[in-house]
């Protein structure tokens, strides 16, 4: 009983100290522009080997303005956008060098510019479109990367410009309304 449980210790600390080694590594920031720093195929390299550290992009006077987390090359974790004025423009999150999760982006004045959720890489479930004033401009829906299910398209006075479902790839519903008489000013 006691060996299990010194051997459980042992193995937590290991798992621990790898832990920390990995967070610490991760203070390393990388601005976007240098060089050393390559997106092959399917992996972030620095200096010829995978990255682990944040991929940043910075203003002129050298605030972060966003960073990607990437651990052994590959994108993992929460990556996150500002604004120069310091307030969140947008949040995304990664597994395993793809997209999951939410992706967000705010409006300057804090409203929701948009919100696509992936899986696995694709788009997968609602995607929401609004305008500054937070109204929606456009709501989609995909299955694993193709579009499925009901998708609109407003304009700025909240008029349903489009209004169609798409099942087994076929099209059902008004896909588009034009003006089709002139408009006198």
């Amino acid at each position: 009983m006691i060996r299990a449980l010194l051997l459980i210790a042992c193995i937590l600390g290991l798992v621990s100290l790898q832990w920390k080694r990995e967070k610490v590594v991760m203070d390393l920031k990388v601005q976007n522009y240098d060089p050393e720093l390559i997106l092959s195929a399917d992996s972030w390299l620095y200096k010829g080997k995978p990255f682990t550290g944040y991929r940043v992009e910075s203003d002129r006077n050298g605030k972060i303005l966003y960073q990607l987390p990437i651990i052994k090359g590959k994108a993992e974790g929460e990556a996150q956008g500002w604004f120069d004025t310091g307030e969140k423009m947008m949040l995304r999150h990664f597994k395993n060098g793809k997209q999951e999760g939410n992706f967000i982006q705010w409006w300057p004045n804090g409203n929701m510019r948009y919100c696509f959720h992936y899986k696995e890489g694709l788009l997968n479930g609602q995607q929401i479109v609004n305008f500054p004033d937070g109204h929606h401009k456009q709501e989609s829906n995909y299955l694993y990367g193709n579009e499925d299910g009901i998708q609109r398209v407003w304009n700025e006075a909240g008029i349903l410009l489009s209004n169609y479902t798409i099942k087994n790839h076929k099209i059902y519903g008004i896909v588009q309304v034009k003006v089709c008489m002139p408009i006198d000013h």
